[in-house]
């Protein structure tokens, strides 16, 4: 065991006991290292207590405590570590290792780890660090271990289609034989033929919080989520899939990157989304599985407003919801998997994908805002979804475009569609998207006009909505304050833009951008945006 000190720098025996904060830089750099490989950091971040929990106590198991950083917390510290160049697990231990009368053990570190399943981490502190013994666990555990540290070792990249803060898609590649075992390959093999049942699992006896099991299976205890939010959802005729089937067939919900023969796909600040098989009518169907993050205050609100929205506003442009589940420790919204990924990570050709032509691009807006007029129009009270952005627009195996991550939608008043429909002390979403009276807590459909007009000047550019590096950080400050003319800003890659259409174009997203008083509804956007394309 390397020499350690203590907080007046003399030396000291290192032991469970011992402060998180007097971790030797040896020790915080390598620990740093192995939880930013599948970005554990998050998950440790997300677990820890706050109040009345002090180090020392056991960690809580169950779904509901009270947690000492939120989603919003962990994103801050996600995106001050992509600013400084700087790991996530070093962060963490600057503040929570330093916060508090009674300062965080080891021992509290590694009963964390231990619940997030780190085992690499935990084994790394406990052999490396203290010179005991790795833990032990179980066989599939111990597999999914095994795997990981193979990739390591062999020091391959992490998968690196994950956008912080987004559900951000990645498009699905092979996976290099050399990382799968044949155990990994046969067990994905019979995984992917899990079949749906024809009459999934229905939510019953809403007053007990329990699920009713289907037949020959015990009850399952609900977790203890507040009853209300299942009201409702049994009538809505989004199926019901089982935990345990979404666990089989997501490897046991895998955090393992897809080039590495994993499962996950991306990760943003409601949970993690993981890709799946089932069969469907002996057809295989690939779907998105998204679990939730039940620590998050808002994920039930979030739950219960995607399948009540998705399971009425069902449209061409807005992403299939194709179940949910709420059965298990975790709760999951299932959809139909969107296999070109997002428009962002199309637009950045992450992966290497091929870049979009003008005529595509301006036939993914379109489709686009057809999701967002029908979002704004298909009933009396609109609705408004406060966070479009191009993290937002999913494109399938055709490019069609559908809007999704409706977790921020809001029912608005009856009435006109142009009038404020919400005022809230708190704003979320995307703040190089947002329009600036969302500042000020007021949300209307305009909000989604702003956003939208953001969205068509990153389709003209290829340009990232937010860069520091770049003068005018914002993309619409950039724009606006760019000397030369807007034709210089295009994306060559894109091919030979129409200038006509283009120049309209650019015209439209600063109209979308104007003072709210002026700034045109999406109906009127998407019947201008339509004219200009089809113009010629």
């Amino acid at each position: 065991m390397q020499a350690v000190t203590d907080g007046n720098g003399n030396n000291a025996a290192f032991t469970m006991a011992s402060e998180v904060r007097f971790l030797p830089p040896w020790a915080k750099s390598q620990l740093a290292h192995i939880l930013e490989v599948t970005h554990g950091w998050r998950e440790i971040m997300g677990r820890v207590p706050s109040m009345p929990w002090v180090p020392g106590e056991p960690i809580p198991e169950g779904l509901h405590y009270p947690r000492k950083y939120t989603s919003d917390d962990i994103q801050l510290v996600a995106e001050e570590c992509a600013r400084d160049r700087r790991e996530g697990f070093e962060v963490l231990l600057e503040e929570w290792g330093t916060s508090g009368r009674k300062r965080p053990t080891l021992q509290d570190l590694v009963n964390l780890l231990e619940q997030a399943k780190l085992y690499r981490a935990v084994d790394y502190l406990t052999v490396k660090v203290l010179n005991g013994e790795p833990q032990s666990r179980d066989q599939s555990e111990g597999e999914l271990f095994d795997e990981l540290e193979r990739a390591i070792q062999n020091d391959q990249r992490v998968h690196q289609d994950i956008v912080h803060g987004t559900f951000s898609v990645g498009v699905v590649k092979d996976t290099p034989d050399s990382l799968l075992t044949d155990r990994l390959s046969e067990r994905s093999a019979d995984d992917s033929r899990m079949q749906v049942n024809e009459e999934p699992t229905r939510v019953m006896d809403l007053s007990r919080n329990v699920l009713a099991a289907s037949p020959g299976r015990e009850e399952i205890q609900q977790p203890r989520f507040n009853a209300e939010v299942l009201e409702g959802l049994d009538s809505s005729g989004v199926p019901h899939f089982r935990y345990s089937m979404l666990k089989q067939i997501t490897q046991n919900f895998s955090d393992l990157p897809l080039d590495y023969g994993g499962n996950k796909l991306g990760e943003g600040a409601f949970g993690v989304v993981y890709l799946a098989k089932m069969y469907v009518g002996g057809k295989e169907k690939k779907v998105a599985v998204k679990k939730l993050n039940s620590g998050e205050a808002r994920v039930e609100q979030q739950f219960k407003t995607e399948i009540e929205i998705l399971s009425r506003c069902i449209h061409e442009n807005l992403l299939p919801l194709e179940g949910y589940s709420c059965d298990g420790p975790d709760w999951c919204l299932v959809y139909t998997y969107m296999s070109n990924g997002s428009l962002q990570d199309r637009l950045a050709c992450l992966s290497g994908t091929e870049p979009l032509d003008w005529t595509m691009r301006t036939r993914i807006g379109e489709g686009a805002a057809r999701g967002i007029v029908h979002l704004h129009t298909f009933q009396e009270r609109p609705l408004v979804h406060r966070d479009i952005k191009s993290a937002n627009i999913l494109l399938d195996d055709k490019l069609v475009p559908k809007v999704g991550d409706f977790g921020l939608v809001r029912l608005g008043g009856s009435g006109t569609h142009t009038r404020t429909l919400i005022k809230t002390t708190t704003v979320f979403g995307t703040s190089a998207y947002m329009a600036p009276e969302a500042f000020r807590g007021d949300i209307s459909v305009k909000m989604d006009t702003f956003s939208f007009g953001i969205v068509i000047l990153e389709l003209l550019t290829g340009l990232p909505s937010y860069d520091e590096e770049r003068e005018g950080c914002d993309l619409l400050s950039h724009v606006l304050e760019s000397e030369g003319e807007k034709s210089e800003l295009l994306d060559v890659r894109a091919g030979s833009w129409d200038p006509d259409i283009a120049s309209q174009l650019f015209d439209l997203a600063e109209l979308c951008t104007d003072d709210k008083r002026r700034r045109p509804t999406m109906v009127q956007v998407l019947e201008n945006y339509s004219s200009i394309v089809h113009s010629q």
